[in-house]
C-alpha cells in the first residue's frame, strides 16, 4: 500500500503522452471496469483558452448555493494535486486521493488494462471521488484543448466555452479558427451550448459545430449588454442584461475586470442546470454567490500590494494589463515592479509586449524550477526587444531573490505605494504560494 506522498510521486511520474491515436478507448475500459462512476451525475463541460477555471469555480459556487452537491475537476494545480478534485469547495483529502488511485490501479492490474495518461488518471480519480461523495453535478474543466481531452469521454448536459486566444499553437493550430475548432470539440452531443469567446471567428466555428450536431440551444454571450461597470474599493460593481433577464449592481470582490465577462458566462449558463428556480431566486442566488467569489492566482492580492496572476498567453496578458492599468492609477506606477517568468514554449514576446504597455518602474526576470522554464538569457533578449527603451530590467536566479529585489523598491508590508506583480506562468504562481505557505512573509 502506498501512502499519500508515494501516490502523488507515482502519478506525477506518469507520462503525459498523446491520446490522438487511441482516443477514449482505453479510458472507457477503465470506466467499465470501475462500474461507470460517472453515471447518475449531471455534467457541465467547460473549455476555453482563458477564463475556464474561473467560470467553473463560479458555476460550482452557484450550484452549491442552490443546495446541490457539486464536484469540480480543475487543472492545473498550483501547489497540491488535491486542488484538482473538489466537492462543495473542499479539496479531496490525502486519504481519499490515495484510495481512488488504489482502486484505479487494482482495476488496471486485474483486467490487464493499458496505462492511462497523467490527465486521464486524475480524471478517473475525480469521477470515483464524486461517486463516493454522492455528487449530483460535476463541473469539468478541460485540460489543454478540447477535442482530444479526456473529459470528452463522458456525455455532458451543458457545454460552455470561454474566451479563445492563441496558446499551445503547436498542438491546437496557428489561427483562431483552428484553436476554436479544437475547443469546440467538447461538443459531443445535442446538449445546450453557451459561449463567450471574444472572437467573431471563433463564434462562427462554434456555432457551426453546434448546429451540425443539433444542439438544443446555442447561446452567444457576446449578445449580453454590460450596462454599467465601476471598480470600487471592494471590487467591481456591474450591471448587465442578457436574453433572459437583467442583473443590476452585481458585486465581484476582485479588481480583475476580465472576471465580469466570466461572470456573465456563468450566469447565462446556470439556468440550464437549475431551471426550476424562479427569476427572482436566480437573481438573488447569483448576487450572493458572486459577492463571495474567490479564485487563486487570478489577479490575487496575496499581501498588501503584492499580486499574482497566471497569465501566460497574449490574450490573457492583454486582459491582465487592462485591469492593472486601473490599479496603477491609484498607486505609484514609478515604484511598481513586474516579476516575470515563463515556460519556454509560450509566446513570450507578445506576452511581454502586452504587459510592457504599462509604466513599470522595474522589471525583474526570473525562472521557476524545471526544464520547461525559459532561460534568463532568452528572457533578457526578448525583454530588450519588446520593452520600452529605458525600462529598468534586472534578473534573479529564482523567485525568492526576485521578491527580495522588488521589496527594496516597493514595501508590500506597509501602506500601498506602487505594486508588485508576479506573472507569466501558473508554475511561478504556485512557487509563490509555496513560499507563502512556508512562512516567507512571517514577521
Amino acid at each position: 500500500m502506498m501512502d499519500y506522498r508515494e501516490t502523488v510521486e507515482t502519478i506525477l511520474s506518469i507520462p503525459r503522452f498523446s491520446r490522438a491515436e487511441r482516443g477514449n478507448t482505453v479510458l472507457h475500459s477503465y470506466l467499465e471496469a470501475l462500474g461507470h462512476p460517472e453515471r447518475g451525475i449531471r455534467v457541465i463541460h467547460v473549455a476555453g483558452t482563458n477564463g475556464k477555471g474561473s467560470v467553473c469555480r463560479m458555476l460550482c459556487d452557484m450550484l452549491e448555493r442552490a443546495g446541490r452537491r457539486v464536484g469540480g475537476f480543475f487543472s492545473p494545480h498550483l501547489v497540491r494535486m488535491n486542488e484538482r478534485i473538489r466537492v462543495n469547495g473542499e479539496e479531496i483529502s490525502d486519504e481519499a486521493l490515495t484510495e481512488c488511485y488504489r482502486r484505479l490501479t487494482e482495476a488496471r492490474d486485474a483486467q490487464g488494462l493499458l496505462q492511462l495518461t497523467f490527465f486521464e488518471v486524475l480524471f478517473v480519480m475525480a469521477l470515483l471521488h464524486f461517486q463516493e461523495e454522492g455528487v449530483e453535478f460535476a463541473v469539468l474543466e478541460t485540460g489543454m484543448g478540447g477535442r482530444l481531452d479526456a473529459t470528452t469521454a463522458i456525455p455532458a448536459d451543458l457545454f460552455v466555452i470561454t474566451q479563445i486566444g492563441m496558446d499551445h499553437e503547436e498542438y491546437l493550430g496557428d489561427t483562431i479558427e483552428k484553436v476554436a475548432a479544437e475547443k469546440a470539440g467538447i461538443i459531443t452531443g445535442n446538449a445546450p451550448v453557451v459561449f463567450h469567446t471574444g472572437s467573431p471567428e471563433a463564434d462562427r466555428v462554434i456555432t457551426e459545430r453546434a448546429e451540425r450536431i443539433g444542439c438544443k440551444m446555442i447561446v452567444n454571450c457576446r449578445d449580453a449588454e454590460v450596462i454599467s461597470e465601476e471598480v470600487t474599493s471592494v471590487g467591481i460593481d456591474f450591471s448587465f442584461r442578457n436574453d433572459y433577464d437583467r442583473y443590476d449592481h452585481v458585486l465581484l470582490p476582485t479588481e480583475a475586470v476580465y472576471q465580469v465577462e466570466n461572470a456573465i458566462t456563468a450566469v447565462t449558463a446556470l439556468p440550464f442546470m437549475i431551471g426550476d428556480r424562479s427569476r427572482e431566486d436566480l437573481k438573488e442566488l447569483v448576487r450572493e454567490s458572486l459577492a463571495t467569489f474567490y479564485w487563486e492566482g487570478r489577479l490575487e492580492e496575496v499581501r498588501p500590494g503584492l499580486y499574482v496572476d497566471g497569465a501566460h498567453n497574449p490574450s490573457a496578458a492583454a486582459r491582465l494589463a487592462e485591469s492593472l492599468g486601473r490599479l496603477m492609477m491609484d498607486t505609484g506606477a514609478e515604484d511598481s515592479v513586474l516579476i516575470f517568468g515563463a515556460s519556454g514554449d509560450k509566446n513570450i514576446p507578445e506576452v511581454i509586449r502586452e504587459l510592457g504597455r504599462l509604466p513599470w518602474g522595474n522589471v525583474i526576470l526570473t525562472r521557476y524550477p524545471g526544464s520547461r522554464a525559459a532561460s534568463l538569457e532568452e528572457l533578457q533578449r526578448i525583454a530588450a526587444e519588446e520593452l520600452k527603451t529605458g525600462t529598468k530590467v534586472r534578473t534573479a536566479e529564482h523567485l525568492q531573490e526576485a521578491l527580495q529585489m522588488a521589496e527594496k523598491n516597493t514595501d508590500t508590508r506597509s501602506e500601498k505605494k506602487g505594486l508588485i506583480l508576479v506573472t507569466g506562468s501558473l508554475y511561478l504562481v504556485g512557487e509563490l504560494k509555496e513560499l507563502l505557505e512556508d512562512g516567507y512573509y512571517q514577521e
